[in-house]
């Protein structure tokens, strides 16, 4: 009986060892550019949830709250290098308080009715492009909050919202569904 279980694993082993293991060998799925921010609520929305607190701006005013933004490369192919373009599309949050609007809007849509597009001033700039490098994946970059002065102009209970979105890749594919995420920027006491 050991014998016949050895001759199985032993042919078990040999076959194994035949198959192509796809980050050595093989190539799956298409190559898609997307940003990652735009999956954190599991693909329900695109939105990148923020809270800006009064009480630790109030214990340190020259505190910035700090976020990732970036883009990703999908699929197993040879990992070369795109560049992307990184917009505020503010005709985005346009069309998505019109839908908000609408009688028959979806929920996930009721945040745009009150939210108000943050003015660049409140941020660092973001660069007008990303760059994923040959065998990387992934390249990012920091969306930098300026709090005592979103605080100076905006009430607690406010919602912000800064649309960034990415287009015209170099290379592949943009995904679009996750090529924008709304950076929603909620202001609490």
């Amino acid at each position: 009986m050991k014998k016949y279980i050895f001759l199985v694993a032993a042919f078990a082993t040999v076959i194994c060892a035949g198959c192509s293991d796809p980050a050595i060998g093989d190539v799956y799925g298409d190559v898609f550019i997307y940003m990652p921010q735009a999956t954190h609520n599991l693909g329900t929305d695109n939105n990148l949830n923020l809270t800006l607190s009064a009480a630790a701006v109030a214990k340190n005013p020259s505190l910035c709250t700090q976020t990732t933004l970036g883009i990703y490369r999908s699929s197993t192919q040879k990992k070369e290098r795109v560049t992307v373009e990184l917009v505020i599309n503010t005709d985005t949050l346009t069309k998505a308080k019109a839908i908000a609007l609408a009688t028959d809007a979806p929920e996930v849509f009721s945040i745009y009715k009150t939210g108000v597009l943050l003015e660049p001033q409140y941020y660092d700039p973001l660069p007008d492009k990303l760059t994923i490098e040959d065998g990387s994946r992934e390249a990012t970059t920091q969306l930098v909050l300026h709090n005592k002065a979103i605080f100076d102009k905006y009430s607690p209970g406010q919602l912000l919202l800064l649309p960034v979105q990415i287009k015209n890749p170099t290379k592949y594919a943009l995904k679009e569904s996750l090529s924008l995420s709304m950076v929603v920027i909620s202001i609490e006491n």
